[in-house]
């Protein structure tokens, strides 16, 4: 498949597990976090303002809060993944779902002005 046929795409969503013991990834849990719409589903609006990220690994971050754990996208991982596309001459990257972006557009943003003009 031809690099500039192929699409990348991000979550502007988290997902987390509940019953972590410790804050880097690898850890054990019980099971999925509570979520608004699913369990171990978040949005990113909502985690960006209840659970800030902590660390990073493999270009997206996470998130130790109390007994739950999280894993996801921020401005500063999309710039990143954004790049990657760019770099490789990917078609675009597109996104799941605009409602979990924060009100300003923080990850919208983000991509647009990672990506350019084309």
């Amino acid at each position: 498949m031809p690099a500039g046929k192929l699409l990348l795409g991000v979550g502007f969503y988290g997902r987390g597990w509940t019953g972590v013991t410790q804050d880097a990834p690898g850890g054990t849990a019980t099971g999925p976090a509570p979520g608004r719409q699913s369990p171990g589903y978040e949005d990113y609006r909502v985690l960006s303002a209840d659970c800030p990220p902590t660390g990073t690994v493999g270009g997206t971050a996470y998130a130790r809060c109390g007994a739950q754990w999280w894993s996801y996208d921020t401005p500063a991982t999309l710039t990143g993944k954004a790049a990657y596309a760019r770099e490789r001459g990917l078609g675009g990257v597109f996104c799941w779902e605009l409602g979990g972006d924060t009100t300003d557009g923080a990850l919208l943003t983000a991509l647009r002005t990672a990506l350019g003009p084309r």
